[in-house]
Formats: structure tokens, C-alpha cells, sequence
């Protein structure tokens, strides 16, 4: 039998770091191991209720794994050390990677496990929204034409996806099945990407080495949406998002992390690159005054996060 394990982390939110453990202690074939990669202080009472939660759920002994980090590294960060912890330390075959807001349901791993694929293969979730009657939390992107993966577009409701249990996708970070040979050759998100920046390049890093990803219909991965409705624009099969309502941070994170992304894709492209990013500036701008969200705060923001990610450099918020 494969040794399965879960990681996500855990900074400020008890309650949904408890959820999510409950819902991976009742899953319909049991984890090996389960790692919280604690962000947060080490005496946060949310660890020893989480040792607590994992003995009156019936977990084995020493399934439950608390991975103390030095500070908070964020998502990225602290996923890096998990994955390695995982593998290097547990001697896993294969790991689940959520967050503390991502609440599998009870059939969700075996779902995934049930799905025969080759060893170039990587399953994940479908994640979706329960408040939005179980619509996508976020598109998932598909190749537009079946059996073809040179051209994608994104689906944003489930009536877009086409039908069978496994559909071929781009790639994705959370709630995606990791196996060994994934962290063997692409290692683990860049730790300074912090947050909202490893559910590209890792599955950037990973089609690169040789993998494909497919979404496993019937694996059914609870994740809240975003609070507003996502501003998309399509512009030459291109697609481009922005969500409202992000903090400064965040918001810094997401372009800065995009914009890395383009010079590690394209190094020597700069006019290339260039252009993207003023093009991105634009696009942007424009979401800005749409959702009545221009301040002088925001466009520095924007600007300060496409410079730094331009350049290379990945400074913190």
C-alpha cells in the first residue's frame, strides 16, 4: 500500500485548521501521516488542540505531525519544508497538499487514489465552492479542444468542463496529489514566494520536468470563493484575472509572484517581458477603476510588485 500524506499550514486560524483535520481524519481510506506546518508561535493553544482532536478522532498513533517553522514563512515557505519533511523524513510516496481552508470530503483521497494513472501523471481535486452550490472555487484551466493540450481556456462554472471522471488540466497546487518522482525532479516551491505565488510556478516547475496533471471529477475539495466576482478578461486567448478586494499584501504578493514567474519562463526575453508586464499595468488599472479601488497605496503597490518581480527580486510586503 502507498504512504500518503497531507501537509498544509497553519498561521492564525484555529478554526480552520481544526476543520481541516477533522475532515482528513474521516476520510474513507486513511491518511499515513497528516503535517501541519505551524507558521505561527509554538505555543499557539491550536497545536495541542490539534493533538487532542487527532486522538478522539481514532487517528493512529504518531500519524500526526506538528512541523514547527521559525517564524512565518508563509504558504510557499512553509510547503517547501513540509514536502521535504514529508518525503525525505516520513518517507512518503506520495503527498496531498491543501491549506487550512481546503476541507476534503469524506470519499475525496480515495477518489483520487481509485483514478489509474501512469508515473508521469499527477492527480488532483476538483475545488470547489459548497457555498456557491458546489460551483468552481476558481477556473480550472482545460485544453480547448479535446484531446489537445497546445491551446487552454479557463471554465469558471462546472458546465464547462467536459465529461468523465478525469480531465486533463494545465496543473495546480492546491489539492493535488504530489508522487515522489514530482519532488525528485522539480523539488519544491521557490520558499520566497511566500503566498499566492506557488500555485503557478509549482506547476509551472513540474510540467517542465516531464509531468501532466489531470482533475479528478468525483475528488471533491471544499474552498471558499473569492468574496466578489472575479473581473475576467480575454484578450488573444489570453485570459486575465483580477480579484477584488485584496489586502495591499496580497495584492502585492499575486503581481510581484506573476511577474518572477515571467522572467523564469522567459530569462532572456526582456522586451518581451517588458511589454507584458506594461500590458499587465494596463489591464490592472483599468480593474481598478471598475471596482472603485484606485488609491495612490494601490498603484504603488502595483508597480513596486511589478518592478521587484521584473528584476528578480523577491522582497517581502
Amino acid at each position: 500500500m502507498s504512504v500518503i500524506c497531507s501537509i498544509f499550514t497553519h498561521f492564525a486560524n484555529r478554526d480552520n485548521t481544526l476543520t481541516c483535520l477533522r475532515r482528513l481524519a474521516a476520510q474513507t481510506r486513511r491518511l499515513e501521516h497528516i503535517v501541519i506546518i505551524n507558521n505561527s508561535s509554538p505555543d499557539d493553544p491550536a497545536m495541542s488542540e490539534a493533538r487532542a482532536l487527532a486522538n478522539a478522532s481514532g487517528l493512529p498513533e504518531g500519524c500526526l505531525h506538528i512541523l514547527q517553522m521559525p517564524g512565518n514563512l508563509g504558504n510557499a515557505g512553509g510547503c517547501a519544508h513540509g514536502l521535504n519533511y514529508a518525503f525525505r523524513d516520513l518517507g512518503a510516496d506520495a503527498v496531498w497538499v491543501l491549506d487550512d481552508d481546503s476541507w476534503p470530503r469524506p470519499g475525496a483521497l480515495e477518489a483520487l487514489l481509485r483514478e489509474p494513472v501512469d508515473d508521469g501523471t499527477v492527480r488532483m481535486s476538483l475545488v470547489i465552492d459548497p457555498k456557491a452550490n458546489d460551483e468552481l472555487s476558481w477556473p480550472l484551466t482545460i485544453p480547448a479542444e479535446p484531446g489537445r493540450d497546445r491551446k487552454w481556456v479557463n471554465a469558471v462554472r462546472r458546465s464547462e468542463l467536459p465529461e468523465g471522471h478525469a480531465i486533463v488540466s494545465r496543473g495546480g497546487w492546491l489539492g493535488a496529489l504530489y508522487p515522489r518522482a514530482v519532488w525528485q525532479k522539480a523539488g519544491t516551491p521557490t520558499p520566497e514566494l511566500f503566498i499566492r505565488g506557488e500555485d503557478e510556478e509549482y506547476p509551472w516547475k513540474v510540467r517542465h520536468a516531464g509531468f501532466r496533471f489531470i482533475t479528478v471529477r468525483d475528488s471533491e475539495l471544499e474552498h471558499p470563493g473569492s468574496k466578489y466576482e472575479l473581473l475576467h478578461v480575454d484578450i488573444a486567448g489570453r485570459s486575465f484575472f483580477y480579484e477584488p478586494g485584496l489586502s495591499d499584501s496580497r495584492l502585492y504578493y499575486k503581481i510581484r509572484n506573476w511577474s518572477w514567474l515571467q522572467r523564469l519562463k522567459r530569462p532572456k526575453a526582456h522586451l518581451q517581458r517588458l511589454a507584458a508586464c506594461a500590458f499587465y499595468a494596463l489591464l490592472t488599472l483599468n480593474a481598478m477603476l471598475r471596482c472603485d479601488e484606485v488609491s495612490v497605496r494601490r498603484i504603488y503597490t502595483l508597480f513596486r510588485a511589478l518592478h521587484n518581480g521584473f528584476y528578480g527580486k523577491l522582497r517581502p510586503w
